[in-house]
């Protein structure tokens, strides 16, 4: 199987020109800083801190893009899917990682002007996150001070009694948020067991304040997308294996081809669910492929044929990255690529003397684990129908050490192209 290696390279190297170029607006509005509103599309991006500008226009068959900052805009909002609001506000300083934790208690602050997003909006108050570089802080918007705090998680190292050190974690949001449902009167015995058992992450914060807002939870999350969805699906794998080097049998086609069944089952992770052009995939698949080829033993006996043959039996686990180069609901194309760890049963793999009447088994030394490294191109339609084109690169599945003739030195190239459609639940 012929590859076009310069397509390849030309893909390689247009794919993230492609992907920055293509735009992904979906209808909503911002608000400036006079108060007045804007309709129109903003650009939805899969923003990894929080965005410091936001791409406008007015209508998606002009190109007259704007770029809002903070000091542009006090709020804007794409519908049903993400909202932002200005606000000059404090932004914890300290670590939280495990790796850069400090032996004190770090208070370090700044004051900023920045976009916080929406997490969960009530009557009461409004849950907000910012995350930059260095972490996610959460804070809460009071409806009653119209007034904004950072929900306090610190976490790090003090020494103990025995000359060493131990973690300690000072979760002050607890508090704060039940000081808050008292305000409220949300506060309740059910209502102060969940905000202790609650971490300091978006989806525990929002289902707390969702009770302090009187909100019930499917309406808490009404807008949010899943972050995992599993995925199934058959198709066909064109199978190519090739024979490179000294083989020890004479007048033998090089490659054998084979057309076989293949089933998939996995699940999809979407880093950025609300955009969902990034997916990290992991792929369990079962796929099944044949050789056979038919020479002389014998150098000076022509005439006396054999054949060798052997049969696969392939489980394959694959972690995939895929990115959307064109991103949209009813039509997505994607870019993919990973590493496949294959864990393979043979069947065959002996020949039939004619000469000596003896069948020789296990003739060559077949791998039963092997990598391979898959790339793909597919789309995606209406979000739940997947329809992929991808090729594994040729891999030996050949070891020379093993077999019943190790003085030859041959290798055995597994290749396939596979087409497989899947359904995304």
């Amino acid at each position: 199987m012929k590859v076009n290696f310069r397509l390849l390279l030309t893909v390689a190297i247009l794919f993230p020109l492609l992907s920055l170029a293509q735009g992904n607006y979906k209808p909503g509005f911002v608000i400036t800083l006079k108060g007045d509103t804007l309709k129109g599309y903003i650009d939805l991006r899969e923003w990894g801190s929080n965005p410091t500008s936001v791409n406008f226009k007015a209508s998606l068959d002009k190109s007259d893009r704007k770029s809002f900052t903070v000091n542009d805009i006090s709020y804007f909002e794409i519908f049903k899917v993400i909202a932002y609001k200005q606000f000059t506000t404090s932004i914890s300083l300290d670590d939280v990682s495990i790796q850069h934790l400090t032996d004190y208690r770090d208070t370090s602050s700044k004051t900023d002007n920045v976009f916080l997003k929406v997490e969960q909006n009530g009557k009461n108050i409004t849950l907000y996150s910012y995350t930059d570089d260095l972490k996610t802080r959460f804070y809460i918007y009071d409806s009653q001070t119209n007034k904004i705090s950072e929900l306090i998680y610190r976490i790090y190292r003090v020494p103990n009694d025995r000359n060493n050190v131990s973690t300690v974690s000072q979760n002050a949001y607890k508090q704060q948020l039940l000081n808050i449902a008292q305000k409220f009167s949300t506060y309740s015995d059910s209502f102060k067991t969940s905000m202790e058992d609650a971490n300091y992450d978006a989806h525990d914060l929002i289902l707390i304040c969702a009770k302090i807002n009187n909100t019930v939870n499917k309406e808490a999350n009404r807008n949010k997308k899943s972050l995992v969805r599993f995925t199934v699906g058959a198709g066909l794998s064109f199978n190519t294996i090739t024979r490179i080097g000294t083989f020890p049998m004479y007048n033998t086609t090089p490659s054998h081809n084979s057309v076989t069944p293949r089933a998939a089952v996995g699940f999809n992770f979407y880093p950025v669910p609300e955009v969902g052009k990034s997916i990290i995939r992991i792929e369990l698949s079962y796929s099944t492929a044949s050789y056979q080829t038919t020479g002389n033993l014998y150098y000076y006996q022509p005439d006396v044929k054999s054949t060798y043959s052997f049969g696969q039996r392939t489980l394959s686990l694959s972690p995939q990255f895929q990115y959307s180069i064109y991103n949209s609901d009813p039509f997505k194309f994607y870019l993919g690529a990973g590493l496949s760890m294959n864990l393979s049963r043979y069947s065959g793999n002996s020949v039939y003397n004619p000469v000596t009447t003896y069948t020789e088994t296990n003739y060559s030394g077949v791998n039963q684990q092997w990598f391979s490294i898959p790339v793909k191109a597919g789309i995606i339609l209406n979000k739940n129908i997947d329809i992929s084109l991808s090729y594994n690169f040729p891999t030996s599945i050949t070891d020379d050490v093993g077999g019943k003739h190790q003085d030859f030195n041959y290798s055995l190239k597994l290749s396939s192209a596979q087409a497989t459609l899947n359904y995304i639940f």
